[in-house]
């Protein structure tokens, strides 16, 4: 069955950051029961430069939002014309993203269920070469007096929905707009009331079988997409599969942002070794290769099989490793393209030359040939991607991250020690037990490494 009552929606913006830039113009056509029952067409101030590029595209000039309304004085006619409809848009997470966020700056949760007439199009119309509005206008004969103008393009998609009505079978098209709409087929122990109150919110969710088995545990910037995206018609895996068949109840658990959101997904799938997780499910033991010096100055390595490192050991670990045949892949790669001695790295047992030496594939190190100066340049070129970084700071680090509910991170030494809601507040108790973990360390240093992200670090210097 189609949807009773549709909203089409284009917008047009300052830019294409929807955490940063502003909308400029909104144009809505609602829809019930096939019928258009209201046009909106309204510019926007955004209280914010115009990027000339953006002047040029749309002809809207910074003069002509002077004196037109905020977001915050159309905000309750918007939510008036949005109430119990379908957002309907073209490349709709733009679209919608936008309006959410600037829902989400008046203090206002804006959630709606939408769907993309690109999906749509390339559902309905598989051959064709592209689907962007300029195509769509092209391949269908739809007039549009201004492009890159919100209302005139809200009329384009309108258009487009009611040519495919018109000319596609129902019972097609109404298969391929509840697969745009990612219309789940919800298990059957699960209730709609309560897959309706997950937030739109980032966080964690567990999914739980017979007797609370733990069966799935992920994470997500939008709890309620990411969940039911497990039941979604469109996209379902085998996984999926099996989890819809066993899950008999879930519980999410919101955090402040992404980074916290990661931590405690890896934290729980350590904890609980869901069912259906890959990733994260191994035992803590890794096997790492560690820096060591022989005698004559030639840096070699010696595989340690690990389940607890310590954080005082972590600048001597140039590579980590979950299974064997990983490793020796590894050493065995680098080894050729670096030119390193393989007895070196431990993969020839040979007494004064390896065996790679007599195929010029290593210079003579493993006979004191070779500079140990010249080859250990190569060496630490070979492993700087795969080692352990150095922890550069003085200080432990504070990583905040604000949301609906806002924390400051602590970390140091690549190991994370916990979080507080303030500065002020007293973080000794933190300092009793470092544990370094791999994964954390993964996340914490794309996270901290992360130039955008800098403006969330500072260095703790303590009370």
């Amino acid at each position: 069955m189609l949807p009773k009552s549709i909203c089409f929606v284009d917008i047009e913006t300052t830019g294409l950051n929807a955490g940063y830039n502003r909308i400029i113009e909104i144009g809505i056509l609602k829809v019930v029961n096939g019928k258009i029952i209201r046009k909106y067409n309204q510019l926007i101030n955004p209280q914010q430069h115009i990027d000339p590029f953006i002047e040029t595209l749309t002809g809207i000039k910074g003069k002509d939002l002077e004196n037109t309304p905020t977001f915050f004085e159309v905000a309750d006619e918007l939510l008036n014309i949005f109430e119990d409809s379908i957002f309907v848009a073209h490349n709709v997470r733009f679209d919608y993203g936008f309006i959410r966020n600037e829902f989400k700056n008046i203090g206002v949760k804006f959630a709606s269920k939408h769907f993309c007439t690109v999906k749509l199009a390339r559902l309905l119309y598989p051959n064709q070469r592209r689907y962007g509005l300029d195509s769509i206008i092209d391949n269908f004969n739809i007039k549009c007096r201004n492009r890159h103008r919100a209302y005139d393009d809200a009329q384009v998609i309108y258009k487009f929905y009611e040519h495919s009505r018109k000319n596609i079978k129902q019972e097609l098209f109404s298969q391929a707009v509840d697969l745009a709409l990612k219309k789940p087929t919800i298990p059957s122990n699960l209730s709609q009331k309560d897959l309706d109150k997950i937030p739109e919110t980032p966080g964690v969710y567990i999914f739980y079988g017979d007797n609370n088995c733990v069966l799935y545990i992920g994470k997500s910037v939008n709890l309620k997409d990411r969940v039911m995206s497990h039941f979604s018609n469109d996209h379902l895996s085998l996984t999926d599969m099996k989890i819809s068949r066993q899950v008999k109840t879930f519980e999410v658990i919101k955090t402040a942002g992404e980074l916290s959101a990661l931590l405690l997904e890896s934290k729980l799938i350590k904890k609980h070794q869901p069912l259906f997780n890959r990733l994260l499910r191994e035992s803590r033991k890794v096997t790492v290769l560690l820096r060591r010096v022989d005698k004559n100055g030639y840096n070699y390595v010696k595989k340690e099989l690990l389940d607890n490192i310590k954080a005082d050991r972590i600048d001597q670990i140039v590579g980590a490793f979950k299974s064997g045949k990983q490793l020796t892949d590894f050493l065995y790669m680098l080894a050729k393209e670096y030119k390193l001695c393989p007895k070196l790295l431990g993969l020839d047992k040979s007494k004064k030359y390896c065996f790679s030496y007599h195929l010029r594939r290593c210079k003579g190190a493993c006979n004191n040939e070779e500079s140990n100066l010249r080859y250990n340049l190569r060496f630490d070129e070979a492993f700087y991607k795969s080692k352990i970084r150095q922890w550069r700071f003085n200080n432990p680090l504070l990583i905040r991250e604000f949301g609906e509910k806002s924390e400051l991170h602590v970390i140091d030494k690549w190991c994370y020690l916990g979080s507080i809601t303030s500065e002020e507040e007293d973080i000794s108790e933190l300092f009793k037990e470092y544990r370094f973990d791999l994964d954390t360390y993964k996340i914490l240093s794309r996270y901290i490494l992360n130039p955008r992200n800098q403006k969330n670090i500072i260095e703790y210097k303590g009370n």
